[in-house]
């Protein structure tokens, strides 16, 4: 069953990674501060990318620390209705086992607005559910959370142009 949901955002522009790099400190700070039902979205300009930060959360009545903080060309607050379905309880498998990826292999995500995107896999995680999931490097955070590993992969490819997708399958490019 589908039912309307008010989404509310908080967006911070940075020119660069390497601009978002200097501030992340200063702007966990100010996030920890002020926690609230905001999700947090970064967008880097360079490259026209986002990420939502995932741990973090903002009070979108204490918005002006934000705005103050990178201005207000860098600094959005939105509300949007969206559609959403009645989520299945998630639960993250227990890591049983750590295993290095010795292969060039890339995990593959879906993104806003269908399109998808590579990671490369350097860890598999053996997990309690008798599954294995990728751990993949993100350039912003490291090592991916498993929570993305469990959720958010739709396929693998490695260097050769194998592809494995749901269900299983193994495809030539």
């Amino acid at each position: 069953m589908a039912m309307k949901k008010c989404m509310k955002e908080v967006w911070v522009k940075f020119d660069s990674r390497e601009s978002y790099s200097e501030n992340e400190e200063k702007l966990f700070e100010i996030l920890d501060k002020a926690p609230g039902d905001c999700v947090v979205k970064v967008y880097d300009a360079s490259t026209r990318g986002c990420k939502t930060l995932r741990g973090h959360s903002f009070d979108d009545k204490q918005f002006s620390l934000l705005v103050d903080f990178l201005g207000e060309d860098n600094a959005k607050y939105q509300e949007r209705e969206i559609e959403v379905q009645q989520p299945k309880p998630m639960k993250v498998p227990k890591v049983l086992q750590i295993i290095p990826c010795n292969d060039a292999m890339y995990a593959v995500y879906n993104c806003d607005g269908g399109k998808k995107y590579k990671s490369k896999v350097l860890m598999c995680a053996l997990c309690d559910d008798g599954e294995i999931y990728p751990l993949c490097f993100d350039n912003w955070l490291g090592v991916c959370s498993l929570v993305e590993a469990v959720y958010d992969v739709v396929g693998y490819e490695l260097e050769g142009g194998e592809i494995w997708q749901d269900g299983g399958k193994l495809d030539e490019q």
